[in-house]
């Protein structure tokens, strides 16, 4: 059994700090929704059909001591070559919380289902299916601009697990406007899905990996 992540969220849990038993408990949930037009490249051969592809992801954080933070994340990527469902589930702790910086620290865990891939030669290519739990390391940073809402925003995931190298990262700027009691942030930045593997993407063309990336625009709700 890979201890690896158990032995990180040990380790992430003793720096995470404790609130006081006469602390109010309170929360923030987020809920927000991206569009995504990634470019597929595979085996190092870029590939003609783009992916316009969703994502929708929701958080629950909260002050409760010891527990950790908690978000889940849905991206799908469909073009004729490469196809696959992508399910994070995340948890974290807020080990810096500032006025101008908050940065988390976690793991995540990935769920590939519906997958396809197709090596991209003109006769004998080769199909596989890679439907395989992974496990990675999460950060993830939110740095304000002085003096305004916007805010410079950074989220990655490495991890080497069950036969799959994976990085997805993603940076960019959002802006936060304020409504009633909650508030509503624009986002807009560049994402890289990087997934590396002799098992599932194995090729005479080039390395053995697939690559999604391209410009993203969403919205997120914070209540």
């Amino acid at each position: 059994m890979n201890k690896m992540p158990l032995i990180a969220l040990v380790g992430m849990l003793s720096l995470s700090s404790a609130v006081s038993a006469e602390e109010e408990f309170s929360y923030t949930a987020k809920v927000g929704a991206d569009m995504w037009w990634g470019s597929t490249k595979l085996n190092e051969v870029r590939q003609d059909d783009d992916s316009n592809s969703p994502s929708l992801y929701f958080a629950f954080e909260h002050n409760a001591p010891m527990l950790p933070n908690a978000s889940f994340r849905y991206t799908s990527i469909d073009t004729d070559a490469l196809a696959f469902d992508k399910y994070d589930y995340t948890f974290y702790y807020t080990l810096l919380e500032h006025t101008l910086m908050n940065f988390d620290a976690g793991l995540t865990f990935t769920q590939y289902s519906n997958s396809n891939y197709i090596e991209p030669k003109a006769t004998g290519a080769k199909t596989s299916t890679f439907d395989e739990f992974t496990w990675s390391f999460y950060g993830n940073a939110e740095i304000n601009v002085p003096d305004t809402n916007f805010d410079i925003i950074g989220t990655m995931e490495f991890g080497d697990s069950s036969g799959i190298k994976s990085t997805d990262l993603m940076a960019g700027v959002q802006y936060r406007i304020p409504v009633s009691e909650s508030e509503i942030a624009l986002r807009g930045g560049y994402r890289v899905i990087d997934l590396d593997s002799d098992e599932f993407f194995s090729s005479e063309l080039g390395k053995s990996f697939v690559m999604v990336d391209g410009w993203f625009a969403g919205a997120e709700v914070r209540f």
